[in-house]
């Protein structure tokens, strides 16, 4: 089933991923599952509304039993996909994990599903800044688009960052 962007975006903002609109999007018609809507997800057609599965993976670790069901499901494309950006937010949370842990709990970290299969480090080496970078530009090299892949990532946890310091100012001053 298809879904349209605004309801998504609804979708992501109240599961605390709020940079992408500050606008008043309603969710009509939401994915009835998180599964559905990681898949919903996956397959917008808007780059920036996909790489907020990034920050959502960051801001739920839970959802990675829904990645691996959902992965087991899909083809091998769309699979590989899904995996290149749940272990784009694996190394980014530990990569970030210090900068994170002032807005976040990060006591429970991603688990790293896929960095074997995918022929990636492992996530903790450097912590995660190896894997980011070898994931970055397998994720260049098999893509038709000319855009920085690293540089895309980096930009999103600008954002997520800047998001998460509203919120914690906004709780500071309630």
């Amino acid at each position: 089933m298809s879904y349209d962007r605004e309801t998504l975006v609804a979708e992501l903002r109240e599961r605390g991923v709020a940079y992408l609109a500050p606008s008043d999007a309603l969710s009509v018609n939401p994915p009835p599952t998180d599964e559905a809507l990681l898949l919903a997800l996956l397959e917008q057609p808007d780059a920036r509304l996909r790489m907020g599965l990034v920050p959502l993976f960051i801001r739920h670790p839970a959802l990675a039993g829904d990645v691996e069901r959902l992965a087991a499901r899909l083809d091998p494309s769309l699979r590989l996909e899904l995996q290149t950006y749940y272990m784009a937010a694996v190394y980014l949370q530990r990569l970030w994990r210090s900068r994170l842990g002032f807005y976040l709990d990060t006591s429970v970290l991603l688990p790293d599903l896929y960095s074997q299969a995918m022929g990636l480090p492992s996530a903790d080496e450097r912590f995660g800044k190896v894997g980011l970078y070898d994931l970055a530009d397998g994720w260049q090299i098999r893509s038709s688009y000319p855009f920085d892949r690293l540089t895309a990532l980096t930009k999103v946890m600008d954002h997520f960052f800047g998001q998460l310091k509203i919120e914690s100012l906004q709780q500071r001053y309630a």
